[in-house]
């Protein structure tokens, strides 16, 4: 009989409910970075809930990308984790990280930490909320 403490190499071969819907949320940051929103939406369900730091709330991928470029002249989030576990009406998955970029008048941030959280159902982001200090970063300028 081996065990892992013997050096031995163990390969699973399933793959869970966690690591699907991690990929999920994976593919839909790879989509936003990349601009393709069209992807980035097909990943959402259409009655997907969006509110972030100070309450403000979206029903759409497209509102809630507007509401951004009224704020940013431009935001890159750098991804940390992915942790996803078992949640009322499916899984959610945590992600944090820091972000950086520049208010409207061109006033650069960086090192801003946020933190976001999707509820995904039977393959589709129904829910997204997200919190971050940058309200704070504003703050100190």
């Amino acid at each position: 009989m081996s065990s892992l403490g013997e050096g031995r190499i163990v390969v699973g071969t399933a793959r869970g409910e966690r690591g699907d819907v991690i990929d999920l949320v994976r593919r839909w940051f790879d989509a936003t970075t990349a601009r393709d929103l069209g992807t980035a939406a097909s990943l959402m369900s259409s009655t997907v809930r969006i509110t972030i730091s100070g309450g403000h709330r979206f029903s759409s991928l497209a509102d809630f990308i507007a509401f951004g470029t009224t704020r940013y002249r431009d935001l890159r989030k750098q991804c940390d984790s992915f942790e996803a576990c078992e949640a009322a009406g499916g899984f959610a998955v945590f992600v944090r990280g820091e972000m950086s970029g520049s208010w409207l008048d061109g006033t650069p941030f960086s090192r801003v930490r946020w933190c976001d959280r999707f509820l995904v159902q039977s393959g589709r982001i129904v829910d997204l909320e997200t919190w971050s200090d940058l309200a704070e970063t504003r703050q100190q300028l």
